[in-house]
C-alpha cells in the first residue's frame, strides 16, 4: 500500500513537470528550423563540391588535350628519325652502324624516353641502338611475338608507320613501339621491295611521366593510353584491360599516325569529396546551429529533468519484485516493468506504450495465454474489462507454463489504474502437493484397510467354523457314525478323514491369510527402513543362477494355478557380490507381479552376463503398460490398474522397494513394455562397477 502511494505521488509530480515544459509548437518549430538549416547547408556544400569537381575535371581535360598533342609530336619526331634511318639505308644500300648510331644518340639527347631504335630486316632484329643497352633484343623475330606482329603486319599492309602498345618489352617494363616499314628500290624488279621494319621503343613511364601534364599538381594524377580499333572498341594488348578506363576517369580521344587512341586520367587519391570552400560553408552551418542550440538550451534543461524523473520512476518500478503496470484515464498503457513482461513472455514483444487495456487483452486471447480466455473468448474480454474498470478483490490468473499470478488492481483519484502481479506459483504448487499427498495418504489407508480386512475376514470366518465345529456337517457325520452301531469301520474312517480334511483346509486358509498379512507388514517395514536409510545389506559372493532357479521353483505352483508357464534360462553360472535375501525379494516381487497381471501365456526369467554386469529380466505376456504409466510404476503406492490390483492384492510398494534394493546393490531397475503384448522388467546387477548404462525409471 505504501509503495502504491509513493508511486501515485511521484506520478503527480511527473505530470505537473511534463505539463510545464511541454510545448509541442515550440518543439516542432525548433526541429523544423534545425532541419532547414541542415538541409540548406548540405545543399550548398554539395553544390559547391559538384561545381569544384566539374572544374577539376574540366581543367584535367584541357591538360590532357595538351598532353596528347605532345605525345603525337613525340611519335611524329620518331617517324622523322625512322625516315632518316631509311634514307641512310637507301643511300648506303645496307646498314651503316656509325651513321645510324649518331642519329640515335642525337635523338635520345632530345627525347630521353626513347630507349631503343631497332633494325629488323626480314622481320628479325639485327641491330638495336644503343647497342650496349639492347643486346637482349638482338635476334628477336617478330613472327614469334603475336602481340607485336599484328602492328608490324598493319604497317606492312598500309605502307605507313603504326604505334603499338602498351607492350611488355624484352628490356623490361612496358612501352610503346613505332613500327616503320622500309621499302627499298629493287632494280631487278623495277619496283620497291619490302626490306624490313624500323622499331622505335619509347618507355611508358617516361612517355606518360608527370612532366607531361599541364597542371601545377600533376604528381597527384594517373595517366594512361590505349589504341582503338576501327570499330571503336579497345584494341587487344599484351598487358590486358586497363582499369583506368572507367566512368570515374576523364577520357580524351585523339588521332595518332592514322589510328584512333584514347587517353584516361584520374586523381591518384580519388576525386575530391569537398571543395576548398566547404570548411567555410560547414562553419557557417555550425554557427547557425549553435544559435539554435542556444535557443534550445533552456528547453533541454527542462527536458533532462523530465527524463531523469521518468527514468527514476522506471528504475523504481523495475526494482519491484512483482509485475507492475499502469494505465492512464483513457485506459492507455503508461508504464510497465520487466517483471510483468517476464510473466507475459508470449506477448512481451508486442506490448508498447499507448496501447489500450482492450488491446492487451486481445493480445492475450490471440496468443492463447490464459486458459479462461481460450475457453470464453469475447466473453472473457468483456468480463476482464469490467473488473479492470471497477477494481475489487484480488484474483488468481493462470498465464501458462504452470505459472500462477495473484492480480491486484486499484484505481487512483486521478482516474489512473495500476495493477500488481505477484507470483504465487510456489504457494499454488505447495497447496497442490499437499492436496496430492493427502489424497495419496487417503488412498493408501483405504488400500491398507482393504488389504488387511480381506485376510482378517478369511481368518475370522475359518476360525468361526473351527470354533463351532460341532455344528458342522462333518462333525455331525462323525457323531452319527459313532452313535450308529451299524456303522462299519470303513465308514467311520471316511467320516474322520472328511473332518480332518475340512480342518486342514481351514488351517491352510488361515495360514495363507496370515502369511499375506505378514508380507504386507514386511513391505511397510522395508519401505520405512529404505526411506530412512536404515536398511543394511548382508553382502557376500553368491551364485545368482541358484537364486533365480529357487524363485522359479517356489512360484511355479502359482503360475500353474492360473494356467501359465514359468520358465528360466541363463548363459552361464556367474558369481556376484549381493545380499541373497534381498536379491530373492527383488526377483520374487518381479516374478509374482508378472504372474498376478498375466492371464494368458507365460512368464520367462532370463539371465545374461559379461565381465562387468549381470542382467536379470522377467518377461510376461500380460496386458502391457502405456508409456504414460511406465514412468510411475516404481513410485510408492502407485497402481497402474486399480481394478486388477484390488483383484490380486498388494499395497503398491513391491516395485518401489525393489528399485530401492537394486540401488543399494549399485544396480538399476528398468522397464520396457508394449500395450497388448506384455512387459519386461530388467535388473542390472554390477559385478565390478556401477550399472551406468541401464535405463532406470
Amino acid at each position: 500500500m505504501r509503495l502504491r502511494k509513493k508511486f501515485f505521488k511521484g506520478f503527480k509530480v511527473f505530470k505537473k513537470l511534463a505539463e510545464y515544459v511541454a510545448s509541442k509548437a515550440f518543439i516542432f518549430l525548433t526541429i523544423f528550423v534545425l532541419g532547414s538549416v541542415t538541409g540548406i547547408a548540405y545543399a550548398l556544400i554539395k553544390l559547391d563540391r559538384d561545381n569544384y569537381l566539374a572544374s577539376v575535371r574540366s581543367n584535367l581535360e584541357e591538360a590532357m588535350h595538351v598532353t596528347t598533342d605532345q605525345i603525337q609530336l613525340r611519335f611524329f619526331e620518331a617517324v622523322l628519325v625512322a625516315k632518316t634511318v631509311e634514307s641512310i639505308l637507301l643511300v648506303s644500300g645496307g646498314t651503316v652502324e656509325k651513321q645510324i648510331s649518331r642519329v640515335v644518340e642525337e635523338y635520345q639527347r632530345h627525347n630521353p624516353a626513347v630507349i631503343a631504335v631497332a633494325l629488323a630486316p626480314d622481320l628479325e632484329v639485327t641491330h638495336s641502338f644503343p647497342q650496349t643497352k639492347n643486346r637482349s633484343s638482338i635476334g628477336l623475330k617478330y613472327w614469334e611475338i603475336p602481340s607485336q606482329m599484328a602492328g608490324v603486319a598493319q604497317a606492312f599492309r598500309n605502307h605507313s608507320p603504326v604505334v603499338d602498345g602498351p607492350v611488355s618489352l624484352v628490356q623490361g617494363g612496358e612501352g610503346y613501339i613505332l613500327h616503320y616499314p622500309v621499302f627499298l628500290p629493287n632494280p631487278d624488279l623495277n619496283n620497291d621491295q619490302f626490306w624490313g621494319i624500323i622499331s622505335i621503343v619509347i618507355q611508358s613511364e617516361s612517355l606518360l611521366g608527370k612532366q607531361q601534364y599541364e597542371l601545377h599538381d600533376a604528381e597527384n594524377y594517373m595517366f594512361t593510353l590505349r589504341q582503338l580499333k576501327a570499330s571503336g572498341l579497345p584494341a587487344a594488348t599484351a598487358t590486358g584491360y586497363d582499369p583506368m578506363f572507367n566512368n570515374e576517369s576523364v577520357i580524351v580521344q585523339f588521332q595518332m599516325l592514322g589510328s584512333n587512341w584514347q587517353a584516361a586520367a584520374q586523381p591518384t587519391d580519388g576525386w575530391p569529396s569537398y571543395s576548398p570552400q566547404s570548411p567555410y560553408l560547414l562553419g557557417f552551418a555550425l554557427f547557425s546551429k549553435l544559435i539554435l542550440i542556444g535557443m534550445l538550451w533552456a528547453y533541454r534543461r527542462a527536458a533532462i529533468k523530465k527524463a531523469n524523473a521518468h527514468a527514476l520512476l522506471a528504475e523504481a518500478v523495475d526494482c519491484i519484485d512483482e509485475g507492475f503496470i499502469a494505465f492512464d484515464d483513457n485506459e492507455r498503457l503508461m508504464i510497465v516493468n520487466q517483471r510483468y513482461l517476464d510473466y507475459h513472455s508470449d506477448v512481451a514483444d508486442f506490448v508498447v506504450k499507448g496501447m489500450t487495456m482492450e488491446d492487451l487483452l486481445r493480445l492475450s486471447l490471440t496468443h492463447q495465454q490464459h486458459s479462461a480466455a481460450v475457453e470464453q473468448g469475447e466473453a472473457w474480454i468483456a468480463t476482464r474489462l469490467e473488473s479492470f474498470r471497477n477494481p475489487g478483490d484480488a484474483f488468481l490468473q493462470d498465464v501458462g507454463d504452470d505459472l500462477w499470478l495473484k492480480v491486484t488492481e486499484a484505481r487512483t483519484p486521478s482516474g489512473y489504474t495500476v495493477g500488481i502481479w505477484t507470483d504465487i506459483t510456489d504457494q499454488k504448487l505447495a497447496q497442490e502437493q499437499a492436496e496430492a499427498a493427502d489424497r495419496e495418504k487417503t488412498e493408501f489407508l483405504d488400500n491398507v484397510s482393504h488389504e488387511l480386512r480381506t485376510p482378517l475376514t478369511v481368518i475370522f470366518g475359518r476360525a468361526t467354523f473351527i470354533k463351532n465345529s460341532e455344528k458342522l456337517p462333518q462333525s455331525k457325520k462323525i457323531l452319527a457314525s459313532l452313535e450308529n452301531e451299524g456303522t462299519s469301520p470303513q465308514e467311520a474312517q471316511l467320516a474322520v478323514s472328511d473332518y480332518q480334511r475340512f480342518i486342514s483346509e481351514q488351517g491352510t486358509g488361515i495360514a495363507n491369510s496370515a502369511q499375506h498379512m505378514i508380507r504386507l507388514v514386511e513391505d511397510l517395514l522395508d519401505w520405512t527402513k529404505v526411506t530412512r536409510g536404515q536398511l543394511e545389506l548382508d553382502m557376500s559372493v553368491i551364485q545368482v543362477g541358484e537364486v533365480a532357479e529357487t524363485i522359479v521353483q517356489d512360484l511355479q505352483p502359482n503360475a500353474l494355478a492360473k494356467g501359465l508357464t514359468l520358465t528360466y534360462s541363463d548363459d552361464g553360472a556367474p558369481e556376484a557380490l549381493a545380499d541373497t535375501v534381498r536379491l530373492k525379494q527383488i526377483l520374487y516381487n518381479l516374478v509374482n507381479n508378472a504372474i498376478k497381471f498375466t492371464t494368458v501365456g507365460g512368464i520367462h526369467l532370463s539371465m545374461t552376463h559379461d565381465d562387468d554386469k549381470i542382467v536379470l529380466s522377467v518377461a510376461d505376456t500380460g496386458h502391457g503398460i502405456s508409456e504414460e504409466d511406465a514412468g510411475r510404476v516404481f513410485q510408492r503406492f502407485q497402481q497402474v490398474d486399480g481394478s486388477m490390483t484390488r483383484q490380486n492384492g498388494g499395497l503398491g510398494l513391491g516395485l518401489a522397494i525393489s528399485q530401492q534394493l537394486a540401488a543399494l546393490h549399485d544396480g538399476k531397475l528398468s522397464l520396457e513394455s508394449t500395450l497388448g503384448k506384455g512387459s519386461t522388467f530388467s535388473m542390472c546387477l554390477p559385478r565390478r562397477k556401477q550399472c551406468s548404462n541401464a535405463n532406470a525409471n
